[in-house]
């Protein structure tokens, strides 16, 4: 089970995730309501991970998407909070070296100040 929560503000997205980015149908309802919320005015992304428990190539998949999606709009994406087993998948795939990577952000506000 996943569940998405999007806050929108400024020229950012915070996109709460929870639960495990596993089923390909979580990810693709995950990457529509992305999709739908994204502007040229808004395309930053900001994935707060504190919440989700596992990922899977799917998964994955739907980050590179999102990924994708924001620079192709002429912003980017960003991860947050990642815990230790998704930081370990980061480096192992070497997706850490193209995903800017965050870590103790408590909110949207706390992210835009940090940058």
């Amino acid at each position: 089970m996943l569940d998405i929560k999007i806050l929108k503000d400024s020229n950012y997205l915070w996109v709460d995730v929870k639960g495990k980015l596993i089923i390909e149908e979580d990810g693709k309802n995950m990457f529509e309501q992305i999709n739908s919320n994204i502007t040229e005015e808004c395309s930053n992304i900001v994935l707060n991970l504190q919440d989700l428990e596992y990922i899977n190539s799917s998964g994955f998949n739907i980050l590179l998407k999102t990924l994708t999606k924001s620079r192709n709009m002429g912003g980017d994406t960003f991860l947050c909070n990642i815990n230790s087993v998704i930081e370990t998948l980061l480096i192992t795939t070497k997706l850490n070296t193209i995903f800017r990577v965050e870590n103790e952000i408590e909110n949207l506000k706390d992210f835009i100040n940090k940058q």
